[in-house]
């Protein structure tokens, strides 16, 4: 339940019309947060000295403003609200003696600072005049896309040079791909979960956001086609290979089924496929099955290292000078300096070395998860740098996030991978679940994070009490 309690002093008749200002007032400044619980209406009442009948008529117009939330047998709450300042999964600064498992990063060792260090001592040796001069991305980076398709193709993705354009990471492809299938106006379509930056991005472009439920394997095809056929989808965007929030991998028969829905009405494809390369033996990606209607992305900052911010962005070939120019508008072009890193890295090995490293790492934290987690569900893969916590019912995800943050560690909500407020059939999306990243901290410290959080899921009947 929330500390949070209005000044009897300031409260005026008639009382219920102040009392409602407060509250609004509170939630607007961020003291009450979404999914927060408010006092009972008894305890409301005897704090402030007003009637029960007064908190009750407060509540109910909170309720039908979209305030509140009152759920029977557990009680009212503050109510997630639509917004485009959606709040993000990680914690904003680093804070002294925190573990933050908010933030999806990859593990690092010395072997990174050691590697990065002898790249810029080899490319300082090396400099090209396209590197310090260049202005025009096709002219600077024509050798680099090349052998950048090369390795594409080694991972069994192959992709044209004439198509294939270098970014500075994942989100800039993404704005890219979106601006380039739906004009402001036009409608998308995404998982109910997915990445945080899809549903602020939508409302910032103009483009309205439709959101198809999920199983065990991911999109659920009928609700996908049935969006298609009812709102006039012009684009899908889909993590397929374990970098959506549940880290689920969409067998091959599910991926073929999604693109003839694709096909039969028109829709293009924007597959984010950051962690893609973590995973052996994984089925082909969507592009791969059809290069003609697929936007690719990928990146290196979540498989080799978090400062390598650097992607590649393939485009159907009916689309590339479409996407071309609004790359050029929103970034121009990728960083010089990191794009020749990173394709000195396809050419010498490195970056293969890099990311088998990083798979065995994360297999290795997995099992660490796996061993301290034990007796508690959670979703995950074995290369995943992340697992997903559904919580018992005796807890609000407002309220394990926040305990755990007394605990030092901190952890995301699933708020901000929630597409939509209300599924398609008007019910309100609440998942109350929990993401936990395992790379970002050393070893040590990710074993003390998930002792924490076992202590905390392993509460049984009675969540702790809160400690004043």
């Amino acid at each position: 339940m929330t500390n949070w309690w209005p000044d009897p002093a300031k409260l005026k008749r008639p009382v219920y019309k102040t009392l409602q200002g407060l509250i609004i007032d509170a939630i607007d400044a961020g003291e009450l947060q979404p999914g927060d619980r408010m006092p009972t209406h008894r305890d409301f009442a005897y704090k402030l000295n007003i009637s029960v009948q007064t908190v009750s008529r407060t509540y109910d117009a909170l309720c039908k403003l979209g305030y509140l939330a009152g759920e029977v047998g557990r009680g009212t709450y503050v109510r997630y609200r639509e917004t485009t300042d959606t709040p993000m999964p990680f914690v904003p600064n680093r804070q002294e003696g925190l573990i933050d498992l908010s933030m999806l990063k990859p593990v690092t060792s010395s072997l990174h600072y050691d590697t990065m260090q002898k790249g810029l001592e080899e490319l300082s040796r090396d400099f090209t005049k396209d590197l310090v001069q260049s202005f025009r991305p096709e002219e600077a980076f024509r050798e680099h896309i090349k052998i950048a398709c090369r390795w594409l193709k080694s991972h069994h993705i192959h992709a044209d040079p004439s198509h294939t354009t270098y970014t500075n990471g994942a989100i800039p492809a993404l704005v890219a791909s979106i601006m380039s299938a739906a004009p402001p106006g036009s409608t998308i379509c995404a998982e109910e979960v997915s990445f945080h930056s899809i549903r602020p991005l939508c409302e910032y472009l103009g483009v309205r956001l439709e959101t198809a439920g999920m199983d065990e394997e991911g999109l659920i095809p009928e609700q996908f086609e049935a969006l298609c056929q009812n709102h006039s989808i012009r684009a899908l965007v889909i993590s397929p290979t374990v970098s959506n929030p549940r880290a689920y991998v969409m067998g091959s028969a599910r991926r073929q089924e999604i693109l003839d829905i694709a096909r039969r009405n028109d829709v293009f494809i924007i597959e984010n496929d950051v962690l893609g390369t973590l995973i052996k033996n994984a089925p082909p990606t969507l592009h791969q099955l059809d290069p003609e209607r697929v936007f690719y992305i990928t990146s290196f900052s979540k498989t080799i290292m978090p400062g390598l911010r650097v992607g590649l962005l393939i485009t159907p070939p009916s689309m590339y000078i479409v996407t071309k120019n609004r790359h050029l508008v929103t970034n121009w072009m990728a960083n010089p300096l990191t794009v020749d890193l990173l394709t000195h890295w396809f050419d010498n090995g490195t970056a293969d070395h890099l990311i088998s490293w990083q798979a065995r790492a994360l297999q290795q934290r997995q099992k660490l998860a796996a061993r301290l987690l034990k007796g508690h569900s959670y979703l995950n893969h074995k290369c995943a740098p992340h697992i997903w916590i559904p919580l018992p019912k005796i807890w609000q995800e407002s309220e394990f996030v926040e305990r755990a943050r007394k605990n030092n560690v901190a952890i995301a909500g699933s708020l901000p991978f929630i597409m939509a407020e209300h599924s398609n059939e008007g019910d309100p999306i609440k998942l109350n679940s929990v993401r936990v990243a395992l790379g970002p901290c050393s070893e040590e410290q990710l074993t003390h994070a998930l002792n924490v959080i076992a202590t905390l899921l392993g509460a049984g009947s009675e969540k702790p009490l809160p400690m004043f």
